[in-house]
C-alpha cells in the first residue's frame, strides 16, 4: 500500500511539476499527515524536494531554486483554474503570446490537442510544451533572468518586431486601482509592447494580486481585453472592475 502510494506520488509530482499535500490527500483518500509522511521518506531517498505544503519534482540542474519552488506552490488552485480558463480561450491556429510567472506557465498543461503557433520569453513554459508535437513553439531570446525564468532586454525586442498576435496572456505582480504592474522594468517594456501587437490582451491574476503594486507599470485597465482571475477575489473588487473580469470556474 505505501510503495503504491509512493508510485502514485512520484507520477503526479514529475507530471505536474509542483503538487500540494491538498491535492494529493484528494487523489490518494489519506490523511494529511500519511502524505507528509510520504512525503519524507520520499525526500530522504532522494526522490522529490519538500517545500512547505507540497513539495516539487528534484531536478539537480534546474534552474529554479527552493525559494521560487516554494512561491509556486501558493495559491496553486487558483492558478491552475485561471490556466485552464486562458486555454480555453485559445483556438486552433491562434498565434498566442504566453509570458512569464506560474500562471502563465500552467497554461501549457491545459492546451490540449490545439494547434497553435506559440511565442513565449519563458523558459519555464518552453519546458512544459516543447514535446508537444501540434505547438510550433518560438522561444524568443535576449538576457536571460534567472529569477523569474525570462528572457528579456532589446534582443527580445528585436525577436517580437512583426509578430502577428491573436492573443497574448500576459502575469501581473500586482492590480492597483487602474494600474496592471511589475516587479521588474524589463519584463514589463517586453509585457508592454506585446500588448501593442496583440489583437486580445489577457491579464492573469489570482485574487492575492489585486490591490497590490509593483515597481513598473507597463498597462492600464482600459488598454486589456479581459482580467482573468478567480472567485476568490472580494465582491467588492469584483464590482469595482466587473467590465474587465474574466472569473475562473
Amino acid at each position: 500500500m505505501k510503495e503504491n502510494r509512493h508510485v502514485a506520488i512520484l507520477n503526479e509530482v514529475d507530471s505536474k511539476g509542483v503538487v500540494t499535500v491538498k491535492e494529493l490527500v484528494t487523489l490518494l483518500g489519506v490523511t494529511d499527515m500519511t502524505i507528509r509522511r510520504d512525503l519524507i521518506a520520499l525526500e530522504k531517498q532522494g526522490l522529490l524536494v519538500r517545500v512547505h505544503g507540497g513539495a516539487h519534482r528534484k531536478t539537480p540542474d534546474s534552474l529554479l531554486d527552493a525559494t521560487r519552488k516554494e512561491r509556486d506552490i501558493n495559491h496553486i488552485d487558483e492558478k491552475r483554474a485561471i490556466a485552464q480558463t486562458c486555454a480555453n480561450l485559445i483556438a486552433d491556429g491562434d498565434t498566442v503570446f504566453i509570458g512569464s510567472g506560474t500562471t502563465a506557465a500552467l497554461i501549457g498543461d491545459y492546451i490540449g490537442e490545439k494547434k497553435i503557433s506559440l511565442v513565449t520569453n519563458s523558459l519555464l513554459l518552453f519546458e512544459r510544451v516543447k514535446q508537444m508535437a501540434q505547438i510550433d513553439v518560438f522561444l524568443i531570446g535576449g538576457r536571460y533572468r534567472l529569477k523569474t525564468d525570462t528572457f528579456v532586454g532589446k534582443f527580445a525586442h528585436r525577436a517580437l518586431e512583426g509578430v502577428q498576435i491573436a492573443k497574448a496572456f500576459l502575469g501581473t505582480d500586482g492590480i492597483s486601482g487602474q494600474d496592471i504592474t511589475t516587479n521588474n522594468e524589463e519584463e514589463g517594456a517586453v509585457n508592454a509592447e506585446v500588448l501593442l501587437q496583440a489583437k486580445e490582451r489577457y491579464i492573469l491574476a489570482d485574487a492575492s494580486k489585486f490591490t497590490q503594486k509593483g515597481f513598473f507599470n507597463y498597462s492600464h485597465m482600459d488598454q486589456v481585453t479581459g482580467i482573468i482571475t478567480d472567485p476568490g477575489l472580494s465582491k467588492d473588487l469584483q464590482a469595482r472592475y466587473h467590465e474587465v473580469l474574466l472569473l475562473s470556474s
